[in-house]
């Protein structure tokens, strides 16, 4: 959320004057005058003849010396003046002038923070029709900006300024569809919302309909659209579409398989500190995928990764010290690292931390603890091969 810029209010106010007062001709000739000079940059220049107006009670020129003192244009900036003058164009009704204040008393910008009163404005705008305040108020519900996090008061207001086409609107909407988060899950209407703001080139929504598309959530997989939408995302540098679009290239999903392009897309995630392509190209270096095999850089790009907390990178170099591929053999270091893994849930890693209990490596042994964290990976759907099931049969077999 943000104030309404001087420019944009110039744009709005223009025919809008005579809604706020009844003016007298010289008000009307001091507001062309400072327009005039306002649109060729000369703030400062202005500034007197704004006063002047306001001075006259004159809503406008009172909104407009609150965008100054605001902006600090032609003027020292200076918050508590601009809430004066925002305050009295508030009173006359001036729509943008209530959504400035508004902002102001959301984050104490010259006033002392009031999210009640914030919110009262706000609503009284966006019931009057503003859309800077309809999404004001969505985008503060949904994200518990300032005020307390309500998804149904959300949709509500998203409601209003998506049907005016608003696209990040549209992407707050999907998401409420998406999760069931205040409106009733709809999976339909999730797309429907994220179409229309992919459409106007929002790459959060090109990369949510990927994944819908991807995994087939709610709709029918297409890995066709999956990669054309991750594609649009990617082409603004949007970090998790590119790592996607760099494991479709990876796997030839909805596209040939093209190594090159895969490792360019990985690198640009990367050099956005993307957990994914960090771990994506340790696997890359460590298994030779595009790349020559080289187990030092592999060792970087997952220590980055686990910095990061990515829980495939933690197991991924768990195992490697565990089996000294490209490093020292470590087993209390494998153990550690399982660990960080399984405590994110990761069903591999869960039942690494109970074969180390089970084996007594790099911790002591300890059948109990092995027989928590085997049953803790089958309940997360780990699948284990015939070795593992030898281990189960004993330790499980064991309680």
């Amino acid at each position: 959320m943000k104030k309404i810029g001087l420019l944009l209010v110039l744009c709005l106010l223009l025919s809008a004057c005579s809604a706020f007062a009844e003016e007298t001709k010289d008000v009307s000739a001091l507001l062309e005058q400072a327009k005039t000079i306002l649109e060729g940059g000369d703030y400062e220049k202005a500034i007197p003849i704004l006063r002047e107006a306001a001075d006259l009670g004159d809503a406008t020129g009172q909104l407009w010396l609150g965008m100054c003192y605001s902006e600090g244009k032609g003027v020292e900036k200076n918050d508590a003046e601009a809430m004066k003058y925002f305050q009295l164009a508030a009173d006359q009704g001036a729509i943008p002038a209530k959504y400035n204040l508004a902002f102001g008393y959301l984050q104490g910008n010259g006033v002392e923070q009031d999210t009640e009163k914030a919110e009262a404005l706000l609503k009284e705008s966006a019931e009057q029709g503003d859309a800077e305040s309809q999404y004001a108020l969505g985008y503060c519900y949904f994200y518990g900006y300032v005020l307390k996090q309500d998804y149904e008061k959300a949709a509500k207001y998203l409601q209003m300024v998506a049907d005016q086409g608003n696209s990040d609107a549209c992407y707050c909407l999907g998401l409420c569809y998406q999760n069931g988060w205040g409106v009733d899950q709809d999976p339909g209407k999730a797309e429907e919302y994220y179409l229309q703001a992919a459409d106007q080139g929002l790459d959060a929504a090109q990369y949510e309909l990927g994944v819908m598309y991807h995994l087939g959530k709610g709709v029918k997989q297409d890995y066709e659209k999956a990669f054309h939408y991750y594609s649009l995302a990617a082409a603004q540098d949007h970090p998790e579409a590119l790592t996607a679009t760099g494991y479709f290239y990876s796997q030839g999903l909805g596209t040939e398989q093209n190594l090159e392009e895969m490792l360019k897309c990985y690198n640009l995630a990367a050099e956005h500190g993307e957990p994914m392509a960090l771990f994506n190209l340790g696997c890359c270096y460590r298994d030779g995928t595009g790349v020559e095999q080289d187990y030092e850089k592999m060792l970087d790009y997952f220590g980055q990764a686990v910095e990061k907390g990515n829980a495939n990178a933690q197991f991924n170099l768990g195992f490697a010290y565990y089996l000294g591929e490209g490093v020292e053999q470590d087993d209390k270091e494998a153990f550690r690292l399982y660990q960080l893994s399984a405590d994110q849930e990761f069903p591999v890693a869960m039942f690494a931390v109970g074969e180390c209990y089970y084996l007594g490596r790099g911790v002591e042994k300890n059948l109990e603890a092995a027989a928590k964290w085997y049953q803790k990976a089958l309940d997360a759907g780990y699948e284990p091969d015939e070795e593992d099931q030898k281990h189960l049969a004993e330790v499980l077999g064991s309680k």
